[in-house]
């Protein structure tokens, strides 16, 4: 596909699942993954206001935000190829919205039963039995506030309110430009992916009077079950993981017939490998692979054409081990492991010039010691660093885990298992300063430091580990 600017994806993250894949993009994003020239509007939908995955999120998002204006000084230079190189952009920057995701309907303590507005109602009402017959007792007095709880016929309801009369779905409508496109991320084995999926395609490609939107390119990525949660009867949790697969077919059928998306993903596990602790405020499950593997299918589908019909696509691995490296996950992911591999090295490489007392770059191009001990870089870029150091560590530690980095032996020698980029530490710091005295004279006249170091970084790692992509 050609290249063009001025393009936005909005990339709608529905539930936990739909928060921890937009994560995993956050983190290929600030490690150079391309989006093609899109600029990435994420919109997340969850109905847990606080709860810490999402603020998270929302943090990290706003640091790579934030990281992104240092080094394009706010769209004043060109964004930079390699690290930081795509622009998020917040809904709100393009409406003055007056009810975000976040603070909606679904955000309180009433019970479904007040939300339905029942408690008028008489029990013997007849209204009341047609209530009973499509949801339980424990649905009824389940609390908005933490979610639907594996409930799509709660999410269904909520979310529809929630979605047709809300502010920010009407600037979504408003802001969608021609050669914009939609992209939706959810589980299909919870509540609120579940239900919030294919009620979104439908107001999409039902938003008459907007047909830029109503007929924008869409895809989604629904996650299948990749992970079970401890028993419920010693837990005390009201969702039982024993029915996520059964959930997952009935959901499958119901899409096999409904489905309005031009690029459909279906990502997931082969069995439940892992079993993580229900926790409804704090949901901190670690990084999982699967949630990397969703994370590409956006970037596969900005790359693709308007289909005649609908695609379907799946993602595989070349071999079933518990613990993936490059070879056994397969060829087709050696652009992940090259985003992993650069990442990993600029922590590498920053942290060796940092000490280096007749580094040339120091005086030429401003990264002083006054550079490394600001905010900019110490609170901001080693912040991103060390979070994508975390992130990288739960992939790798998880089950099924992703360890494609060589942790042992020389790092910058052979920073992939099994693969040597012949390089030593030095060989990266030449070439770093080749590539900054033979910049333009415009590019070396910037005084934007942090551009410096992540653009000449990521050219002189890119020389060398351009190899993983033969």
């Amino acid at each position: 596909m050609k290249e063009e600017s001025n393009r936005r994806v909005f990339v709608f993250c529905i539930g936990g699942t739909g928060l921890r894949v937009m994560k995993s993009i956050v983190m290929l994003l600030a490690a150079g993954y391309s989006t093609k020239g899109y600029t990435l509007v994420p919109i997340l939908i969850d109905p847990h206001q606080d709860l810490t995955e999402k603020t998270e999120l929302d943090k990290l998002i706003d640091d790579y935000r934030k990281i992104y204006n240092k080094v394009t000084d706010h769209d004043a230079q060109p964004a930079l190829k390699g690290f930081f190189g795509t622009k998020l952009q917040r809904l709100e920057e393009l409406d003055a919205l007056q009810n975000p995701t976040n603070e909606n309907s679904m955000a309180d303590q009433r019970p479904f039963t007040e939300y339905l507005n029942l408690v008028p109602v008489d029990k013997q009402d007849i209204n009341q039995f047609l209530v009973q017959s499509l949801y339980s007792e424990r649905n009824l007095n389940s609390k908005l506030s933490v979610g639907f709880k594996g409930n799509p016929n709660v999410g269904t309801v909520v979310l529809n309110d929630m979605i047709g009369s809300s502010d920010w779905f009407e600037g979504v409508q408003r802001h969608c430009e021609k050669n914009d496109r939609i992209f939706i991320i959810g589980s299909i084995f919870g509540g609120t992916g579940a239900s919030g999926y294919p009620l979104l395609e439908k107001k999409i490609r039902d938003s008459i009077g907007y047909p830029k939107l109503q007929k924008a390119v869409m895809g989604a990525v629904v996650v299948l079950p990749y992970f079970a949660l401890k028993d419920p009867a010693t837990t005390g949790s009201d969702i039982d993981s024993a029915n996520f697969v059964t959930k997952a077919k009935a959901a499958l059928g119901y899409y096999e017939h409904t489905v309005k998306s031009d690029y459909l993903y279906y990502i997931g596990e082969s069995e439940l490998r892992e079993s993580y602790q229900n926790d409804e405020i704090i949901q901190d499950n670690p990084a999982h692979f699967i949630e990397l593997v969703a994370a590409t299918a956006m970037f596969h589908f900005l790359e693709l054409d308007r289909p005649e019909t609908t695609q379907y696509y799946s993602r595989a691995i070349r071999e079933n081990k518990t613990v993936v490296d490059l070879s056994s996950a397969g060829d087709s992911y050696s652009g992940v492991v090259k985003a992993l591999t650069d990442m990993k090295l600029l922590t590498e490489l920053t942290e060796f010039i940092q000490g280096e007392r007749s580094f040339p770059l120091k005086k030429t191009h401003g990264l002083t010691e006054d550079f490394y001990a600001n905010a900019d870089y110490a609170q901001l870029l080693k912040g991103m660093l060390d979070r994508f150091s975390t992130w990288y560590k739960q992939l790798s530690h998880n089950n099924r885990a992703f360890n494609p980095l060589n942790m042992e032996c020389d790092k910058m020698k052979q920073p992939v298992t099994g693969i040597s980029v012949h390089a030593t530490r030095p060989q990266y710091v030449l070439e770093m300063i080749k590539k900054a005295y033979n910049a333009s004279k415009d590019e070396q006249s910037l005084q934007l430091p942090m551009r410096h170091l992540l653009n000449y970084a990521y050219q002189a790692i890119d020389t060398y580990t351009r190899i993983l992509l033969k």
